[in-house]
């Protein structure tokens, strides 16, 4: 058990590492991911484009369908095994979202940039989600 009244700075804390975290190895593998799709033939790029949108869908029902608000986040191991969940299912978001804006780029370059910040306002809004659901929940401890 944590002492209850550092909670909430040490859920702050935690949730920002992981943030950080996943913003980090999101620009670490950009050019790999770019040039991998570089090497695919646009008309593959197309079929892709529609694999990744629906990973993308389910990848963000699963995010948005976990709480904390089911977990014990006073209680460390349920709390860390809370932020690995978040962890996978927002860097997947993340990584999926990248290889989104990579193939519109690439097969519609006019539209690279409208496309890259739409994905940056969605993204901050996953991530602000995360922390909101976090601190909506912190007070039932």
């Amino acid at each position: 058990m944590t002492n209850n009244s550092s909670l909430p700075n040490r859920l702050i804390k935690e949730n920002l590492i992981k943030n950080i975290l996943i913003l980090f190895l999101s620009v670490i593998l950009y050019t790999p991911l770019l040039n991998s799709f570089r090497n695919i033939q646009e008309g593959e790029l197309n079929i892709f484009f529609i694999i990744i949108s629906l990973l993308l869908t389910a990848v963000c029902q699963a995010n948005f369908s976990f709480t904390y608000e089911k977990s014990r986040i006073d209680i460390l191991s349920t709390r860390l095994l809370s932020h690995v969940t978040t962890f996978i299912f927002m860097l997947l978001c993340a990584l999926l979202l990248e290889s989104m804006v990579i193939t519109v780029g690439i097969i519609y370059p006019s539209l690279y940039t409208i496309s890259f910040a739409f994905t940056v306002l969605l993204y901050l809004g996953i991530a602000l989600f995360d922390f909101w659901d976090l601190l909506r929940n912190e007070n039932k401890v």
